[in-house]
């Protein structure tokens, strides 16, 4: 195997490489907000020369940009663990998988440790004809879906340098498996905690329904977005922006049946508020939070935004409250 013809190979594929792990990435983390996956990061790498080199001439491939898997990789950090399972389903439905292994799949009953889940996809064929994808079929990228607490957990097992169990001092084997099992059990416990919130919320928007009003007494995060799913169901989601909004209602010292009044009044005026919002170029969909921030700002005459706003958004505050008049 000549290494320096192999490295003008690398040079010259290189930049495919590059281009069709940085695409994969704009494409992912698109199919993820349409879906409302929640997601840490995405990340991208392709391989440099020498551990390309390093691996294949342990493998000894004899034909190595082939058969070499990991050449180009993507990774994606999620919360929950039942959003592995999502972003699985997604990935197949949208990509040609080649292969799949879940890493914990390898540990024994009474063992703890790395746990990932790998995917080997290429792009459809199909997708191939576009400007982005030209010339990057049969292209193998390697896809790593983890938990925060997983990746956490490999991170700091990588900086510790173990390749395997049996490289671990025994006195340290105990201690390592037992905070593994800890951040495997949060794992499950967040889940657990998120599944707990989506239950409530979803008791709390089903008992408003029946009632014809909402019924939350006390303010919460779960409860305001019960409330903006109650009053705006076809607007999207924004937990930066509802995080945002919690703060300034419980600044502002609202009552949960306030924002209640002020959300109802806002619902008559959602197509105005859009309507206004794309006149002053506002190039993006009207969020239930930021609709709620309005009406807070037309119909509420205690409430004081705790940020300057900008003369776009005076402007359009102005008009809906001429036409309350």
């Amino acid at each position: 195997m000549n290494k320096e013809n192999l490295l003008l190979e690398y040079n010259e594929i290189y930049p495919r490489y590059k281009r069709i792990v940085e695409n994969t990435k704009e494409a992912l983390e698109q199919f993820l907000n349409d879906m409302n996956i929640p997601f840490l990061i995405i990340s991208t790498r392709v391989k440099d020369f020498n551990s390309f080199f390093e691996k294949i001439s342990t493998k000894k491939y004899e034909k190595p940009f082939e058969e070499n898997e990991d050449f180009c990789g993507i990774r994606i950090i999620l919360y929950y663990l039942d959003d592995i399972t999502k972003v699985i389903k997604l990935v197949s439905e949208n990509y040609e998988i080649q292969g799949s292994e879940n890493k914990s799949d390898i540990l024994e009953l009474n063992e703890f440790g790395y746990r990932s889940y790998h995917l080997i996809f290429k792009i459809k064929d199909s997708w191939c004809v576009t400007p982005n994808y030209k010339n990057l079929n049969n292209i193998k990228i390697e896809l790593q879906i983890r938990t925060v607490l997983m990746h956490a957990w490999a991170e700091i097992e990588h900086k510790l340098g173990y390749k395997n169990k049996q490289q671990i001092p025994k006195l340290l084997q105990r201690k390592l498996f037992l905070m593994s099992a800890k951040l495997e059990d949060a794992d499950s416990q967040f889940q657990e905690i998120k599944h707990k919130a989506d239950e409530y919320k979803s008791t709390t928007i089903n008992d408003s329904i029946k009632a014809g009003k909402f019924t939350a007494k006390e303010l919460n995060l779960d409860t305001l977005q019960a409330l903006l799913i109650y009053y705006f169901p076809e607007k999207k989601p924004d937990s930066v922006i509802e995080s945002r909004l919690l703060h300034d209602i419980q600044s502002n010292k609202f009552s949960i049946q306030e924002i209640a009044r002020i959300a109802e009044k806002t619902v008559s005026f959602v197509n105005l508020i859009e309507k206004e919002m794309l006149s002053e170029n506002f190039n993006m969909k009207s969020t239930r939070a930021n609709l709620l921030f309005y009406g807070l700002e037309c119909f509420s005459k205690k409430y004081k935004p705790r940020v300057l706003q900008s003369k776009s958004r005076l402007s359009i505050i102005k008009k809906i409250k001429e036409n309350c008049k």
